[in-house]
């Protein structure tokens, strides 16, 4: 399985949000320090080839523009479903929607199937979250400790999906890693990629990523975390798109073949305050 990364704390830094019913904002909060990006950081021809493929993707000014993304996510070890989510983000305002398949449950009629469901503030401390297994609400002590989980499971599930548009955050340092590469074990990477080489300011993360974008398309192939000495990489196969933007459909393990995870359902629209407040039954 994906685990989350240090990086993908940038990814949280910059959702910032109030509790309760939000005030009117005219962009998605932005953490103070670093600023923004500071392309004196990064290698030029490392942001020019990070731009053309935004581009390709749909263009920056669509993804600034972005107020919620909603998507859902599936874990698969070959055929066998290992995990199963559904998250509702509020980039706007910083509150998150999750829903979580006890995957014990499963197996049998889709009536008996249970969720955790968790609705949240990402950042406000003091903002209690509403949690909810088969409809039931939690005591505060488990709801804080779903609210919790909900939180990591968004940092990993987001950042693998959003990744391609978050290489010119604050913090991020671009560099070219190879000009000319091929990728063992995937057919995506021909005739060649581009590897980008991500590296973030100490404030914002300490993991080394590395984006393999086709030198002929300009789309993100592969991405990949460096791990100890060696990678752990994912394939992006397949795209859809919503927002006017595409997204990978599935992130296929190329060290692990029986590895795949599944977007499902991406959405791009504006935020309900019903989405995210709590459920009175």
């Amino acid at each position: 399985m994906l685990r989350s990364a240090s990086s993908s704390l940038a990814l949280l830094a910059l959702i910032v949000g109030a509790a309760g019913c939000p005030k009117p904002r005219t962009s998605a909060a932005t953490q103070p320090t670093p600023v923004a990006f500071d392309p004196a950081q990064s290698d030029p021809k490392a942001v020019e080839v990070v731009d053309a493929a935004v581009a390709a993707l749909g263009g920056a000014e669509r993804w600034e523009a972005l107020k919620e993304l909603t998507f859902g996510v599936i874990y698969k070890d070959g055929a066998a479903v290992k995990a199963e989510f559904s998250h509702s983000w509020d980039r706007w305002n910083g509150r998150h929607y999750w829903v979580a398949v006890d995957m014990t449950t499963t197996g049998g009629k889709a009536e008996d199937v249970k969720r955790m469901q968790v609705k949240h503030d990402l950042f406000d401390a003091d903002a209690t979250p509403w949690v909810a297994y088969d409809g039931q609400p939690l005591s505060r002590a488990q709801g804080a400790e779903q609210a919790k989980r909900a939180k990591e499971s968004l940092m990993q599930d987001l950042y693998f999906l959003t990744i391609i548009y978050k290489l010119k955050d604050p913090g991020v340092r671009l560099a070219i890693d190879n000009a000319e590469v091929t990728v063992e074990g995937s057919e995506t990477c021909r005739p060649s990629c581009t590897s980008i080489r991500v590296t973030f300011d100490p404030a914002v993360g300490k993991d080394t990523w590395y984006v393999n974008y086709n030198n002929e398309t300009k789309l993100p192939q592969v991405i990949e975390r460096k791990m100890g000495a060696g990678r752990i990489g994912y394939e992006l196969q397949g795209w859809s798109e919503a927002g006017g933007l595409k997204w990978p459909q599935r992130l296929q393990n190329l060290g692990l073949r029986t590895e795949v995870v599944e977007y499902r359902g991406v959405a791009v629209g504006s935020p309900d305050d019903a989405t995210y407040m709590p459920t009175i039954r």
